[in-house]
């Protein structure tokens, strides 16, 4: 397994600018703990900001693809369906484990900053969850897998953000960073078998639109 973790990180020079994806993941990663400090854990823009910044790293597997190198390598396959899901799996439970500390910090404040956290927490595990199916998706079927996730998501956001949804299920913190682990994991597992479903379809040019024309 850490045989392939190394091989997918060598692979990201071949990325479509990295340079500038490196910048961007990690001006997300900055600007994502400096808004849940300002806010006390209370936004969760702030929280998918540092989650996102996780994630930079499958974008910049993905569009190698488009490297003739990469095209003719007998591991094109694995380039599109593991290495770009094993890549991220070390990040995504780093940020989860950031935010769980600075949350939780923030949570023992007050009996109210307790349950904003708790229901940002359980929002968060639905965003990360459908972001993460939503990426090898996204690459193959850009347009009709981000109307999709905006479908589903604010829906489900809002159920969960309901005071009598909170007081029934999520009211203990720890049980919602539990559920953030298990979101992601999950995530992942149906992430790797969505992707090897999607794996002949070509690659959407408007997922790459900005980063082509800047080559």
């Amino acid at each position: 397994m850490l045989k392939e973790l190394l091989k997918s990180y060598r692979i990201v020079q071949y990325g479509l600018k990295v340079r500038t994806q490196v910048l961007f993941g990690a001006f997300f990663g900055i600007f994502g703990i400096a808004m849940e400090v300002v806010t006390r854990g209370k936004n969760i823009i702030g929280s998918f900001y540092i989650i996102l910044a996780g994630m930079f790293i499958y974008q910049l597997i993905i569009s190698s693809d488009m490297s003739t190198l990469v095209q003719s390598s007998p591991h094109k396959k694995k380039i599109q369906c593991v290495y770009p899901l094993i890549s991220i799996i070390p990040w995504i439970y780093v940020c989860i484990t950031i935010l769980a500390v600075i949350n939780g910090y923030f949570a023992g404040t007050s009996s109210e900053a307790y349950i904003d956290i708790c229901r940002m927490t359980a929002q968060l595990s639905i965003i990360l969850f459908l972001s993460i199916i939503y990426f090898p998706l996204s690459y193959k079927y850009f347009v009709v897998a981000t109307v999709a996730l905006f479908v589903t998501v604010w829906p489900a956001m809002l159920i969960v953000a309901t005071d009598n949804f909170i007081s029934a299920k999520f009211t203990d913190y720890g049980v919602c960073v539990v559920i953030l682990y298990l979101s992601a994991t999950i995530g992942l597992i149906i992430s790797f078998f969505v992707s090897r479903l999607v794996y002949k379809k070509d690659l959407s040019k408007i997922a790459f639109m900005g980063l082509i024309k800047r080559k």
